[in-house]
């Protein structure tokens, strides 16, 4: 299903669990998996640091930069050593990178349409991680290929659902689910939301092509990203599989897109897809 899988590391508990899955998905798939370790370039920039030691109330002076860059560059060994040495012990084909730039551009720019991206949602402070702020939301934003963004703590992965809208976005994710299961063994629910009455009886027809009868069907009216996000709080929905950003341009910028609003309300397992040249 993958080329590669690439996974974002900063040594963070939520970076941690990301690896842990990307390197259970590259041995199952039997594909490299490929730890990235950037550093921020905005956190070298001298006028940010001069303003980081008034807040902080150490000394600046010209030239820090450089030991800053030092700093993370040792920090990033570390965390690419103990990322490998997971991997080895778990039998997978691993390789390392360290660059620096802005984390989600260069995240999303070292993954091919065929690629998986996996990344932590949360990230350590600006000053010891890499994924910072927004960075995961932004990096599937930029991403061209799925993204599997994992919450810190430990969660079993027994109820999947597909929130479907008939798009190639959600059809990817259909087959996405279906292929995980094999991986982790969850039941799956597929949650349609109709804009027109009868809708559903037409969309069924289409998952039953791609998942076969072993799911368990839903529909109902309303927004979609309301809907799915009261879904999985009253199902206790464990891992979620959604279209990335399906709607277009002007919908996202007047009325908001569906993938921000879930991002922003769920703290679970999530697997945003991409159909963007794949064939």
């Amino acid at each position: 299903m993958f080329k590669r899988i690439i996974v974002g590391v900063d040594g963070s508990p939520s970076s941690l669990k990301a690896s842990e899955y990307a390197l259970k998905l590259g041995n199952f798939y039997d594909v490299p998996v490929v730890g990235i370790y950037v550093i921020d370039a905005r956190l070298l920039e001298e006028s940010f640091l001069a303003d980081l030691a008034g807040v902080l109330g150490f000394t600046y002076y010209e030239g820090i930069s450089a030991r800053v860059k030092e700093f993370l560059e040792k920090q990033g060994d570390v965390v690419l050593s103990e990322f490998s040495a997971l991997g080895r012990s778990m039998g997978a084909k691993v390789s390392v990178v360290q660059t620096t730039g802005v984390p989600y551009r260069e995240i999303a720019s070292q993954a091919d349409p065929e690629d998986l991206i996996v990344l932590g949602r949360h990230g350590k402070k600006p000053i010891r991680g890499v994924l910072i702020g927004s960075n995961a939301e932004k990096t599937v934003r930029h991403a061209r290929c799925p993204v599997f963004l994992v919450p810190e703590g430990e969660r079993n992965l027994q109820k999947a659902l597909v929130a479907y809208d008939g798009s190639e976005n959600a059809k990817l994710a259909l087959r996405m689910c279906k292929s995980f299961r094999d991986v982790f063994g969850y039941r799956i629910d597929v949650l349609f939301v109709e804009e027109e009455e009868g809708q559903a009886l037409d969309v069924k027809p289409e998952i039953d092509s791609i998942l076969g009868s072993d799911y368990d069907f839903h529909f109902t009216t309303g927004f979609p990203e309301e809907r799915i996000v009261e879904f999985v709080r009253e199902k206790d929905t464990d891992i979620l599989f959604l279209g990335a950003y399906g709607k277009g341009r002007v919908k996202e910028l007047f009325l908001g897109s569906v993938t921000s609003f879930v991002l922003h309300h769920l703290d679970i397992p999530m697997v945003l897809t991409k159909a963007f040249n794949r064939g």
